[in-house]
């Protein structure tokens, strides 16, 4: 198994998606105005994040299960657990962030989304990198091409934006023929109990994920909360270009890691770590040199007045931590045995429990002006990724790669 062949099939449909997604946000951000373009970047986080509640971590549990068993007829479960889980998240977002008017197309996004991951991790378990990548992914090539589309023809607001989801969705979801036709082949159903086996441990990825998840978006979750949609779009400006590359990357690597380290296949983890340096060095030096002519580029000039080195250096910063916690998150994943992924649960929710007290108490106490904030998004990140690395080296996780 070449880990890095897997790596880089994985990252050139990943970079090609995040490429037409980074110019829909450039291009989005110009035209559209703040609030639009604020409520555009809060469904950017919204989608995925309800993703991961609606699936309570079966689509990792899937390709834990089968690692080492043999392939059981899965779906007769999957499909009303994703329909009626849906139904209740959007409910939930709903009430939070008054939805009204979309709300049966946030359900569809949600509903659609959810069953796009849950197809990728299949075709991940079937060590389809590159299709799988499609899947997850795919839909933001369409987007950005209904989006160019549109736009030359019409105005755009935030139920335009929410109808063009729902289009880029459908064709991904065409690969659940795909994955009929495999469970077609397979001969013994899968239990009411074997159902659950999955469950229990997806539970545990669930919480992990979802915790780690909320981590990852807290800041953009708050701000448009307690700043406004306006706010939000100023800081996904701000920060856009830095952390999606960033995170691009990391991505690429993580979706790579956890089957293969469920799999007990060979890792090199050596190779792993030269890489995350070069990775980490060359974006950072780069960003600090050239990131603010870059944004000023992209942008043209709409958040200049914003911007200040002092923030693009937190940004960066925030990127490079988000990277590397997306490696070490999914080598806890993919290696430990439940107790120790319970064991790191724990630390997730310390660090969140932190992070929220930090940030409301700043942004409650402080000027209502939401880049007070930023200093407290980093140093939270860093102290995920030094108890992370600290949580390894204590039960010893490298020891048990397969080399």
């Amino acid at each position: 198994m070449n880990l890095f062949n897997y790596i880089s099939k994985t990252f050139l449909v990943l970079s090609f998606s995040m490429l037409c997604s980074f110019f829909t946000t450039l291009h989005l951000g110009e035209i559209l105005s703040t609030e639009d373009f604020g409520f555009f970047n809060l469904l950017k986080r919204i989608i995925p994040m309800g993703a991961v509640i609606i699936l309570i971590g079966f689509d990792k549990s899937y390709i834990k299960y089968f690692s080492n068993r043999a392939q059981l007829k899965i779906f007769k479960f999957v499909f009303p657990m994703i329909l009626i889980n849906a139904f209740l998240v959007t409910i939930i977002f709903n009430n939070i962030y008054d939805f009204d008017e979309i709300a049966i197309s946030i359900y569809f996004c949600l509903t659609a989304f959810s069953f796009i991951i849950f197809l990728s991790s299949h075709a991940r378990f079937k060590n389809q990198y590159g299709t799988a990548q499609f899947i997850q992914a795919g839909y933001k090539i369409i987007f950005f091409i209904i989006i160019i589309y549109f736009i030359q023809h019409n105005t755009i607001n935030s139920i335009h934006i929410t109808n063009v989801y729902q289009l880029s969705f459908i064709i991904p979801l065409l690969y659940i023929l795909k994955f009929l036709f495999d469970e077609n082949r397979i001969k013994k159903p899968a239990s009411f109990q074997n159902f659950k086996k999955m469950l229990s441990y997806g539970l545990l990825f669930f919480l992990v994920n979802i915790f780690n998840l909320m981590i990852v978006n807290m800041e953009g979750l708050f701000i448009p909360y307690y700043y406004g949609h306006e706010a939000n779009g100023i800081y996904s400006g701000l920060s856009f270009i830095y952390i999606t590359v960033f995170v691009m990357i990391g991505t690429s690597v993580g979706y790579v890691i956890f089957p293969t380290l469920s799999k007990k296949e060979s890792f090199n983890i050596k190779r792993l770590f030269i890489f995350t340096l070069i990775v980490i060095f060359l974006f950072s030096f780069f960003f600090t040199i050239f990131g603010d002519s870059i944004n000023k580029l992209a942008f043209k000039g709409k958040f200049d007045s914003y911007r200040t080195l002092e923030l693009d250096i937190m940004f960066i910063s925030i990127g490079a931590l988000q990277f590397i916690n997306n490696l070490l998150h999914w080598f806890i994943l993919g290696l430990a045995n439940k107790k120790n992924i319970t064991n790191y649960l724990y630390i997730i929710i310390f660090v969140l429990v932190v992070y929220i007290v930090l940030v409301f108490s700043i942004a409650y106490l402080g000027p209502k002006n939401f880049v007070i904030i930023i200093p407290i998004v980093l140093f939270s990140w860093f102290i995920k990724i030094l108890m992370t690395l600290l949580f390894i080296k204590r039960i010893d996780l490298v020891k048990s790669l397969n080399p």
